[in-house]
């Protein structure tokens, strides 16, 4: 293999596990990486977006209830002054507000927007990039191809890198529609607002029932979603990396006590032997393959003893028949 010839031959033992090793791990790391981040930054976004989505489900909370129990008490008292408490958007944003300043380190950089295609207040007054998400959503919707009709991703808004995650508003009460089909059919106290000109004469009007007229959405900065995984990566890089320093630092250490040693032993006996000193033994310390050369040694040194004792006394027989 191509990576064995990069370590060069004349390395000892260990110094060619542990660059092999090296380079197996640098290898691995580098494409474990690119793996182990999207893998971390598709985590983080999910995360961000099940907060973002327990946020919406609270704020539908908070319009249901204003809806359902505030809107009815307020609904005499708003047909002479329209109560901007008698509306639920406008409690869902008041809410919003107050949590994410009572909790700023969490959330004190989450914005909640009602992004409508034609609202009341010019302020939810969905951008183009927003229409195009609301669009997906009632495509969404119609093909089912969504379960919970979500939406997520990233948007720049204002040259800043924003991530989203977005549902639908639909009108799914008729009595919503009491301010929302026709001007004629609003609330006097609305319809006052229009005629002192606070509002333009179609804004807000011509919505229909079952019908996807926005989107709730909350915008997160993109830095949050990279911070949380950084922070991940960095600490999965730093896990790894001391797994792999101390499982080559015992690979070497195992290396050099039952292979380079045992080696070094045999090859200084085996030197001995080949100098004439025939007292040396070559110990054999395990049974594995270092145990069985140590066997091989001791077999071909008993058998040159053997050659050189036979050559010895056929010395002697010639030198005494010559004499």
């Amino acid at each position: 293999m191509k990576i064995f010839a990069l370590i060069p031959k004349n390395f000892n033992l260990s110094k060619k596990l542990t660059t092999l090793m090296l380079t197996i791990f640098l290898g691995g790391l580098i494409i474990g990486s690119v793996i182990f981040y999207n893998i971390l930054f598709d985590s983080a976004k999910n995360e961000l977006n099940t907060q973002a989505n327990v946020l919406i489900s609270t704020m539908d909370s908070v319009r249901r209830y204003n809806q359902d129990k505030v809107h009815p008490l307020l609904e005499k008292q708003s047909e002479e002054k329209l109560l901007l408490e008698s509306i639920p958007s406008y409690a869902v944003h008041e809410v919003f507000d107050i949590l994410t300043n009572s909790y700023k380190d969490k959330y004190g950089e989450y914005r909640y927007k009602d992004a409508m295609i034609n609202p009341t207040n010019l302020k939810d007054k969905a951008t183009d990039e927003e229409i195009k998400i609301i669009d997906k959503l009632s495509l969404s919707q119609q093909d089912k191809l969504v379960g919970q009709n979500i939406d997520q991703g990233f948007l720049m808004i204002n040259g800043e890198n924003k991530f989203y995650s977005a549902r639908p508003i639909k009108i799914t009460q008729s009595s919503c529609l009491n301010c929302h089909s026709s001007l004629d059919k609003s609330p006097k106290s609305l319809q006052i607002l229009y005629e002192q000109g606070k509002y333009k004469p179609n804004q807000g009007f011509g919505w229909e029932l079952n019908k996807i007229i926005g989107t709730k959405i909350i915008y997160v900065p993109a830095k949050q979603v990279y911070k949380t995984t950084n922070e991940h990566f960095v600490l999965i890089l730093v896990i790894f990396t001391a797994i792999f320093a101390v499982t080559i630092f015992l690979a070497t250490l195992w290396l050099k006590k039952y292979v380079v040693q045992p080696l070094n032993r045999i090859t200084q006996v085996a030197e001995a032997v080949s100098l004439g000193d025939m007292d040396v033994e070559f110990k054999k310390h395990s049974d594995d393959e270092i145990g069985r050369l140590a066997d091989a040694f001791t077999r071909m040194k008993t058998s040159l003893e053997i050659a050189l004792k036979r050559l010895i006394k056929k010395r002697e027989r010639n030198n005494d028949e010559s004499s």
